[in-house]
């Protein structure tokens, strides 16, 4: 049967925490490193620039991607699921279609509020918490993807994953899809090696050469990691514009 509305709210049990959405969440650090791992083999001529030109960096990049997978993404992903993913019960269980529709709920929740973070990062005030990830300007490696301050993970990263199960209600499906979704494609921008492969996505979606140009000039394409909502906000903006230039030569005509 298809729910409507919300699920009801599960009681906080705090001895939940220790499982099953906290191993959870430790199964899902340890694939993104995982795969991390690969696909920085995948880009050893990058990876061995940089430890020739920064290793100092490079060991802080690896340190960033342990803290922040494993001591961070783990309990915001446990309290997240406790707090509002719906668990299933006998009797009233989401359907296919349900979870499918959450999960491009998160995914799109997520890229709006990355979206807004990055471009706040981005001015004077909080540089700062940003700084870090910009070192990573000429060479950028997979493992850069995790690579960025306690602060920025917390806020730019997870934050927008809380935010989009408290509006979408999720199923754990969902949410996990959209972790694999979103922390996959992250990995993806910041992979070098398909940076022209990447040009041929399609326009709504964030390249690895989108991102690659943001490390290179910070002043654009601030979208990461799915959609690219830059684009579509030129296009919508556009598109506005047009509308307005055909609307005001027949309104001054009117007028006269």
């Amino acid at each position: 049967a298809i729910p409507r509305g919300h699920p009801p709210a599960a009681k906080m049990d705090p001895s939940s925490l220790l499982a099953p959405s906290l191993i959870t969440g430790f199964q899902v650090a340890l694939c993104t490193l995982t795969l991390t791992a690969l696909l920085e083999l995948f880009s050893t001529k990058t990876v061995a620039s940089l430890l020739k030109t920064t290793p100092g960096l490079y060991r802080a990049c690896v340190r960033a991607n342990l803290v922040n997978n494993l001591a961070i993404g783990p309990p915001t992903y446990a309290l997240a699921t406790e707090f509002f993913v719906y668990k299933s019960d006998p009797g009233y269980s989401y359907s296919l279609l349900r979870s499918a529709l959450a999960t491009v709920g998160l995914v799109v929740t997520h890229a709006l509020g990355y979206h807004y973070a990055h471009s706040q990062m981005h001015r004077p005030q909080m540089y700062w918490a940003h700084k870090f990830h910009h070192a990573f300007a000429k060479h950028v490696t997979p493992s850069s993807a995790n690579a960025v301050s306690v602060v920025e993970y917390a806020y730019a990263y997870m934050l927008p994953f809380v935010v989009g199960c408290a509006v979408c209600a999720p199923d754990e499906r969902a949410l996990l899809t959209a972790v694999a979704v979103i922390s996959v494609n992250n990995l993806l921008i910041h992979t070098p090696a398909l940076e022209e492969t990447s040009k041929m996505l399609p326009w709504w979606a964030v390249s690895t050469a989108d991102h690659m140009t943001h490390h290179r000039v910070q002043v654009k394409h601030f979208s990461a990691p799915t959609i690219s909502v830059d684009r579509i906000l030129e296009r919508t903006m556009s598109l506005t514009k047009g509308k307005s230039s055909v609307v005001k030569p027949a309104a001054a005509t009117a007028a006269g």
